[in-house]
Order: structure tokens, then C-alpha cells, then sequence
């Protein structure tokens, strides 16, 4: 539902949701059994309405716009081109899409948006000394193909007998449970995933040469999501080799992989929701990561597991929660000289 009447700024024109962000349920101890079943099948929850959005997603990509499988058991450059153009398509049509109603026709003005600020243009920070030319660049030239290449692998794999070895002594109630159970898991698969490779990012090792091309994005629009180095677009989508490990079915591994290339569009979008009529919305940015761009030092992973909060690096949205990142960040540059 709308969630308007707290639609103030400051003076630097930034908005915040008038709730500090919390983790899902699942998390906490003692056990909540009633809020953990409403957030598994409420609306909007867990299951409806992303989660089931892009599971339905994959499971029609797979049965009309992918070729057989045996037919893919070699490589041959009509299919890759095949999954290679249609991915091109479901991107620039997402990516684009929500870029055109935000940024362009400014569908929703500034409300609900965490920042006035507009994308950049003329700074040298981007190519073309342009955000969404430049970010458009990375996501196109790079992200696509690299999400493109670990989906080609996959079904490879399956046709040669590569992948899903294991078939539970063909008993078929086992086969299709845990074939669900594996959807089921798939986001906090994608979630654990995006953690711990996204501290690794954050390394001396890593984040000059490679992750910092994605926090030129400060202000961040959905084209922002993707837009990464090429060895980060090889570790993020490094996600479906989970699925390489335990699928017993190609479409849990394109569940897993349209996760990771969708869910940064909307993660991304600069706005808290995206309003659908007056009186309905749908959650659309992600405060919790929008945090991560402002502050860099919290927040690597999402409110879906408790991984910032055990490692301290949990960013609620508060106040008390920022004074408490820059102590912590005080206390680690002062141990450090």
C-alpha cells in the first residue's frame, strides 16, 4: 500500500522511509511463528509478489523461449546467440523501462525517491562523461554476456550429463521436492551469495581495480544495478554455480541466475516504491542497499539474512545507526595507525 505522509526532506534534499529497516522475520530469536508465516505467504511477502513474479518468469523462458535441451549438448553460435539476444531484449526492456518512467517521464516525480540529486552528466568519473550511458556500457557490453555465458554453461552441462548427476534413485516425490525446495531457496541462495562476495569486493585486493567502477554510481538509477566491472560480473553471477552444485533441473539454475540479473533493476531504481495507482505501490528500491552506496562502509548484503547485523555492519537508516558506523570506522582506521 502507499506510504506517503512521511514524503519530507532535509536540507540536501534527501528522503528517508519513516521506519528504521528491519530484517525478515526469519531472523529473529525466540522464533515468531505468526509474523514468519505472514512475511512466507503475505502480500506483499517472501513468495508474492517478486519471488513468484520471476519464477514464473523462468519457468516461461524456459518452455518458449529456449531451445530444447538436447539440442544445446553442443555448442553451437545459433543458440548462444539465441539466449544472448533475448537476454539483450529482457534487460534493456526492464532496465530501460523503469528507467524511462523514473528518469524521463519522471513518472512519479521526485516522491518517494531517496535523493533529489539528478544522474550525473559531465563528470569524468563516468565514460562518455555520462551515469547512464556509461552504466548502460557495462550492463550491455559486459553484464549481459557474462550472465549469458554461465547460462549457456548450464545447460551444456545438463545435456552432457555434467550437472544433475544425482536423481534420488529415480524416485520421482524426491526429484520434484527437492526441485521445489531449491526454488524456495533460491533468494536466500542469491542473498548469502551476494555477502560474501560482496566483502570480498570490498578487500584492498579488489575494490580500486574492480568495485569501485560500481560505486561511481553515488545516485544510483536502475541502469546503476549491472553496471560493474567485468571480474565483478563474473563473481556476482557466480551465484548459479549453487545450482550447478545441487539442481537436479535446469530451470532451478535459470531461477537463480534471472535473480541475480533482475532483482538490480528494482534494487537500484533510486525510489522506495514504485506507485502503481494512487492508492497502490510496490516496493521498488531497496533502502537497505541505496545505504550501502551512500555510506560504502555498511550494509553488503540484504535484510533477507542477518549477516551485516552479526558482522556489525547492519545500517538501519537511523541516526543512531549512522553514528554507530562512524565510530565503528573510527575505532578501525585508529588500530590501524
Amino acid at each position: 500500500m502507499t506510504d506517503t505522509a512521511f514524503d519530507d526532506r532535509n536540507a540536501r534534499g534527501e528522503w528517508r522511509p519513516a521506519n528504521a529497516i528491519t530484517l525478515a522475520p526469519i531472523n529473529t530469536w525466540p522464533p515468531r511463528p505468526a509474523a514468519t508465516l505472514k512475511w512466507l505467504f503475505g502480500f506483499p511477502g517472501y513468495i508474492w509478489p517478486y519471488n513468484a513474479f520471476w519464477l514464473g518468469f523462468a519457468a516461461l523462458t524456459w518452455a518458449f523461449l529456449t531451445p530444447d535441451l538436447a539440442s544445446m549438448a553442443t555448442l553451437e553460435l545459433w543458440w548462444v546467440g539465441l539466449l544472448l539476444g533475448r537476454n539483450v531484449a529482457f534487460v534493456t526492456v526492464l532496465f530501460g523501462g523503469l528507467h524511462l518512467y523514473f528518469y524521463v517521464f519522471k513518472g512519479q516525480g521526485d516522491e518517494l525517491k531517496f535523493n533529489a540529486q539528478p544522474l550525473s552528466t559531465g563528470s569524468r568519473r563516468f565514460r562518455f562523461k555520462n551515469q547512464v550511458h556509461d552504466n548502460m556500457f557495462h550492463t550491455l557490453v559486459f553484464g549481459v554476456p557474462t550472465m549469458t555465458a554461465y547460462e549457456v554453461l548450464t545447460y551444456w552441462g545438463f545435456a552432457n550429463g555434467y550437472l544433475g548427476l544425482f536423481d534420488f534413485g529415480g524416485s520421482q516425490v524426491l526429484f520434484w521436492g527437492w526441485f521445489v525446495l531449491l526454488l524456495f531457496l533460491a533468494p536466500i541462495i542469491h542473498s548469502l551469495h551476494f555477502y560474501f562476495g560482496h566483502r570480498l569486493l570490498h578487500t584492498k585486493l579488489l575494490y580500486k581495480p574492480v568495485h569501485a567502477l560500481h560505486h561511481h554510481n553515488v545516485e544510483i538509477g536502475p541502469w546503476s544495478g549491472l553496471s560493474m566491472h567485468p571480474v565483478e560480473h563474473i563473481l556476482y553471477f557466480s551465484t548459479v554455480v549453487v545450482q550447478w552444485l545441487l539442481a537436479l533441473h535446469p530451470v532451478n539454475a535459470l531461477y537463480q541466475i534471472h535473480l541475480a540479473a533482475f532483482l538490480p533493476a528494482l534494487s537500484h531504481s533510486g525510489f522506495q516504491k514504485l506507485k502503481v495507482t494512487k492508492d497502490f505501490d510496490l516496493d521498488g528500491g531497496n533502502h537497505f542497499h541505496y545505504l550501502h552506496h551512500k555510506y560504502f562502509e555498511c550494509n553488503y548484503g540484504g535484510s533477507l539474512t542477518p549477516l551485516d547485523k552479526a558482522f556489525g555492519t547492519f545500517h538501519d537508516g537511523t541516526d543512531e545507526a549512522h553514528a554507530a558506523i562512524r565510530e565503528r570506522l573510527r575505532t578501525r582506521r585508529a588500530a590501524l595507525k
